[in-house]
């Protein structure tokens, strides 16, 4: 804690010798009488021959010091000193001293004392001091310093001493610079988070220990702290460790009837192993309990291990063991390994619930440095489904119902000769909600970058057409298999083997480059794609059963696709000027972009394709059937059995506006305002189709108004063509045979909406870089994390609000609407039209400058509910945080009361009050 004292002592024998010149150029002129140590006062009127020179006695020339009282140049007592010597010992300085005095420099030669006034300062090495006055006592080896004060004797300046990093401040300080032993009054010190506050301090010789004498522990930066931990005496080892006898805290200075007999503070830096504290809690369903709780183990550089487990009183408990390793500039990671017994409510009750589940992560990460064109990568998250729908220290944890893994190999060979990327990978996704657990394993992906055979290796002049035709490859391989967790062990196994499959994907891309037409770019094009399949599929109608039956053939079995392409891109722009009015609108600027392409995929897969019938013989003898291919269901989709030849065609636009302000009469005061940043539609016609060769039109748009603060987007599908009683598209328009109509432009299929927005006001932005919601511990910002931390870093921010309020910000509020509709192929093979319709929103504000109030949560449309929601209040008290997190609504319903310092170090001194409670 109080190192920088330690490290002071070093250098005050240095800086006596530092000053030693200084003391003789300013006081020179009133010495009447040589002083001990010097050969002979040289003036210019002395005819007197100089001695000698020893060989072991140094010339040097006086300096100055630098303040109010120095000698200027032309000053007649200048000369009055010419150069002096003096016998140095053997440990003279290594190092240059800097030093200065805003008032004056003082030498008393009797006394053999050096004194500096007003803003003193030295400066040896890494050890500063500044001081209203500074003495140096050769007689006593003594090194005073002492405080500025006002003109009512108090302190309005405390001396301060920065040495080896640390700072230390004091209002007086008494060195012996022989023995290296001192004393300091009223000093503060501050090592990490935590502020030292001692009304005396005495440092023995061996630069490292120190004993003190009424201390205050705290981590409140004010000179008068709100809280502290009062220790009569301690004693000190540098670095090592701190022991305190009877220790108890205060609060604004009155002392709380709690203490601890004696403390040991460890005061290495880094990781320590330790302990970790509990928090209190209740649970309506789980008891009481104790969460939290465990032990922090350093096993090495390289691992560490953290041990956690929450305890309830009606049986239920969890443990979770983190291992985490690193080693810099190759890797990081960590595990996390919980396991967990859900017991709810007493045995015999009508409501008793006993589960056992269990979640693993692994997050890894390489360092790109380790193996240049190498990387691994792992983020797995999987576990049994119920694992999140009994946990109870999560309350969003019910509404996540997808889990997924993923571990990533891959390597790009950097040489020119060879293009290549290899990626192998194992993917893993979940289903909470129906138990089903989806393996990819392996997936390999391997790609040659686009290679340009006709292209001359030394070419001079412009490329030839033909230089320009590059070709590419690239190819996939995936295996997939399924279970349901909730099965035994034996039908897992048995349904892996069943539902394994596995196939592979050929691509050869054929691009050609050809210089603009104008103010038109032609892009030809041709694919070639070839599919790998591990099984068919055929399906059949059994009529005695009235179902569809299914049988699988294993084998290998492959399809393949060609496609021909040439696309036209070209860009229109209008502007229109406005008439100079007060409104300060310029211009309006239009952007219009249009794309056609000529495309031809010949049908290469109709002998892939038959009808199925998927239903009964209607009365009027009609009979519903599906089209369907054999390699529906695999690893990857079939192809189209359809020969499409035709046009594809689009328009894009982009609208801004121009604006300039009334002050403003120059360019300099135009802005740009961007009121749509695009909007248009696509759609194509096949040429070469019997029937129904108009494609569907797909329109989308895009726009970010208020400076970003609004952002909307959305997209439509309209298809052109009427459909029959059954919802099957018969070839007639929707404007055939019906009165003109916005229905009859098109009919209705699907779209998707969203706008959102977030509002600030009143930000302080002179404190806004003062603190950080978004933040690590021990200072790191979130980019320092690995994605694991981040991840439960934002988890907690997320489900802990109140904590991270930003004072700075007056209000906030937020809102997402989202609207999709669909239209959903049924199990009886007819379509039903959906409309989900949500809203998520946010807001805090400041009750006063002290209290916030915020809310967060989501709103069904469709169910016409508020289906989760969470409101807290905060409470700033400078050094510490009255937080209140309640969610009232929802499956899991909690709420949390915590009263705790902000400083990281004290994390787990706090007073919680938390309950929680499921809606069965």
């Amino acid at each position: 804690m109080f190192t920088g004292r330690k490290n002071t002592i070093k250098f005050f024998p240095v800086l006596l010798f530092a000053i030693l010149p200084c003391i003789v150029n300013a006081q020179a002129p009133k010495i009447n009488t040589p002083a001990k140590g010097f050969t002979k006062t040289l003036t210019v009127n002395d005819s007197a021959k100089r001695p000698t020179r020893p060989e072991n006695v140094k010339t040097v020339v006086a300096t100055p010091v630098s303040g109010a009282d120095t000698i200027k140049p032309g000053d007649s007592l200048v000369n009055t000193v010419d150069t002096f010597s003096v016998n140095f010992s053997k440990d003279s300085l290594d190092a240059p001293i800097k030093r200065q005095a805003m008032d004056s420099a003082v030498f008393l030669v009797k006394d053999k004392k050096f004194i500096l006034y007003g803003k003193a300062f030295t400066e040896y090495k890494d050890s500063k001091v500044d001081a209203a006055y500074i003495e140096l006592d050769n007689n006593k080896n003594q090194m005073r310093a002492r405080a500025q004060l006002d003109s009512l004797g108090a302190v309005s300046e405390q001396v301060k001493m920065v040495s080896g990093g640390q700072t230390v401040f004091a209002d007086s300080l008494l060195f012996n610079t022989k023995n290296n032993k001192g004393i300091s009054y009223n000093s503060r010190t501050q090592t990490e988070e935590m502020y030292v506050i001692s009304e005396k301090i005495k440092l023995l010789g061996d630069r490292k220990t120190f004993y003190g004498f009424n201390n205050l522990f705290t981590t409140c930066n004010l000179d008068v702290p709100h809280f502290a931990f009062h220790a009569r005496r301690i004693k000190v080892i540098n670095q090592e460790l701190a022991v305190s006898g009877f220790a108890r805290p205060e609060f604004e200075g009155v002392p709380v009837p709690v203490g601890i007999p004696f403390g040991i503070y460890p005061m290495k830096r880094g990781r320590h192993s330790g302990f970790i504290a509990p928090e209190f809690t209740a649970n309506e369903d789980l008891g009481i309990g104790l969460t939290g709780g465990g032990y922090y183990k350093v096993i090495n550089d390289f691992w560490d291990v953290m041990l956690q487990t929450n305890i309830y009183s009606y049986g239920s408990w969890n443990i979770v063991a983190t291992p985490s390793y690193r080693k810099r500039y190759k890797y990081n990671g960590r595990f996390n390994i919980n396991i967990q017994n859900t017991k709810q409510n007493f045995k015999g009750d009508v409501d008793f619930i006993k589960n056992r589940s269990f979640n693993i992560g692994w997050n890894h990460t390489s360092d790109s440095r380790a193996r240049p064109g190498v990387s691994f990568s792992a983020n797995i998250n999987a576990g049994k489904s119920s694992f999140n729908t009994y946990n109870p220290n999560n309350p969003f944890a019910t509404y996540n119902n997808q889990l997924n893994s993923s571990i990533t190999w891959s390597k790009s060979w950097a040489e020119q000769d060879k293009p290549f990327n290899l990626t192998i990978s194992a993917n893993h996704n979940q289903n909470t909600n129906l138990n089903v657990v989806n393996l990819n394993l392996p997936e390999v992906n391997f790609s040659i970058q686009t290679q340009y055979p006709f292209q001359k290796k030394n070419s001079e002049g412009l490329p030839r057409w033909y230089e320009k035709i590059g070709i590419s490859y690239n190819g996939n391989f995936r295996s997939q298999m399924a279970f349901k967790d909730n099965e035994p062990i034996g039908e897992i196994l048995r349904t892996l083997i069943d539902t394994f499959q596995w196939g592979a994907t050929h691509s050869i891309p054929i691009t050609l480059s050809l210089p603009p037409l104008g103010a038109l770019q032609v892009s030809p094009s041709v694919t070639y794609e070839e599919r790998t399949y591990g099984q068919k599929i055929y399906q059949q109608w059994n009529d005695a059963k009235r179902r569809v039956d299914t049988t699988i053939t294993k084998g290998v079995f492959e399809a393949r696709q060609m496609s021909f392409g040439l696309s036209f891109t070209t860009a229109l722009f209008g502007t229109f000027n406005f008439a100079k009015h007060k409104t300060g609108l310029k211009a309006i600027r239009h952007v219009i972009r249009p794309q056609m392409g000529i495309q031809y995929t010949p049908n290469f897969n109709k002998r892939n394709y038959y009808d199925v019938q998927v239903d009964t013989v209607q009365a009027n003898g009609f009979v519903r059937k599906l089209r369907t291919s054999y390699f529906t269901g695999n690893v990857y989709q079939p192809f189209s059995d359809n020969e499409y030849g035709g046009i594809t065609f689009g328009i894009d636009n982009n609208i801004e506006l121009k604006t300039q302000s009334r002050k403003d009469t120059g360019k300099t005061g135009e802005k740009k305002v961007k009121l749509i940043d695009g909007f248009g539609f696509s759609s194509g016609y096949n040429f070469l189709q019997d029937s129904l060769q108009l494609q569907t039109f797909t329109f989308s748009l895009r726009s970010s108004l208020a400076d970003s603060k609004i952002n909307i987007t959305g997209s439509a599908f309209i298809d052109p063509y009427q459909i029959n009683q059954n919802g099957d598209r018969i070839n007639k328009f929707t404007w055939q045979g019906s009165r003109f109509s916005l229905a009859s432009l098109g009919r209705f299929t699907g779209a998707s909406f969203a706008v959102s927005s977030q509002f600030r006001g009143g930000e302080k932005k002179a404190k806004k870089a003062a603190s950080s919601p978004l933040s690590g511990t021990e200072g790191q910002s979130l980019e320092d994390l690995t994605p694991d931390e981040q991840q439960r870093m934002m988890e907690y921010i997320r489900t802990h609000p109140a904590e991270f309020a930003d004072f700075n910000v007056p209000w906030n509020f937020g809102i997402q609407l989202s609207i999709n509709v669909s239209r959903l192929l049924q199990s009886d093979y007819t379509y039903k039209t959906d409309v989900f319709m949500n809203a998520n929103f946010n807001g805090d504000f400041n009750l006063t400058s002290k209290w916030k109030v915020g809310t967060n949560g989501f709103y069904n449309f469709k169910a016409k509910k508020v289906e989760s929601l969470q409101m807290f209040i905060t409470r700033e008290m400078h050094c510490w945080q009255l937080s209140i997190n309640l969610v009232p609504i929802g499956y899991s319903r909690s709420f949390n009361i915590t009263i705790n310092p902000k400083a990281g170090i004290l994390r787990d001194l706090k007073i919680n009050r938390t309950r929680a409670f499921y809606n069965n």
